[in-house]
């Protein structure tokens, strides 16, 4: 679980054929190699399938309740980040500063990765503002599927959004996802090449260092291996 030389780093406001593309890709990456999903929230629809998902508050088992309980708890915040209204989370956040890093979704995501993976570059503001009130380590924080934020970036081919993590937290670049699959372990600039998200790869390449290794070894087979999986030249 971001593009070269900065210029390039634009991604397309129109998130309708992104998210065609992720619906038609399913749990594979183009050569038809499963890959694990990156989970966020991205549309209302989704909004409202796990509200009726997460309804029962009043569960029998004692433990499920209490996560019901922090999941309603949590989900003004959650609701707020997916329409990108700014003004709704940061009431929220200045009456409790533990929902800046607390995690509000079943797959363990915070509000950065989920405003990272499901809002346009016209809401790249609460990405900002988010990110300017949240401690440098926060952003490396991982979901379930062991994303940090920048790897969610990379996924989806939100450039804008990896150069505000990256200039926050460079270390971001050389966190990997800690999951193997076929190509490896993958540090975000595998998952820009392996998805083809062509402007975020060329920021993430103009920013990796060699100096930490990225493209050595395995690291550098896992780029290779990512680049022909995505069909990446063939565009």
């Amino acid at each position: 679980m971001a593009s070269s030389s900065l210029p390039h780093g634009q991604i397309s406001s129109d998130k309708s054929e992104d998210s065609e593309q992720r619906r038609r890709e399913g749990d594979h990456d183009k050569a038809g190699n499963p890959v694990r999903s990156v989970s966020w929230r991205s549309s209302r629809e989704e909004e409202e399938e796990t509200e009726v998902r997460y309804g029962d508050i009043h569960a029998e088992n004692s433990e499920q309740r209490k996560v019901n309980e922090e999941w309603w708890r949590r989900l003004p915040l959650l609701k707020a980040t997916l329409r990108g209204d700014w003004e709704a989370a940061e009431r929220i956040f200045e009456q409790d500063r533990s929902a800046l890093t607390a995690t509000i979704s079943e797959t363990r995501d915070t509000a950065l990765h989920v405003a990272v993976g499901s809002l346009g570059i016209e809401c790249i503001h609460f990405v900002e503002k988010l990110v300017d009130l949240m401690p440098a380590d926060a952003l490396a924080a991982r979901n379930s599927d062991g994303c940090t934020p920048l790897h969610i970036a990379a996924y989806v081919g939100n450039t804008k959004a990896a150069k505000i993590l990256v200039h926050k937290h460079p270390p971001l670049l050389y966190i990997n996802n800690g999951y193997k699959t076929i190509n490896g372990e993958m540090l975000p600039i595998h998952l820009a090449a392996l998805h083809a998200r062509r402007d975020t790869l060329l920021y993430l390449l103009d920013v990796t260092g060699n100096d930490q290794g990225a493209f050595n070894g395995e690291y550098g087979a896992t780029i290779l291996k990512s680049l022909i999986s995505s069909n990446f030249y063939g565009e």
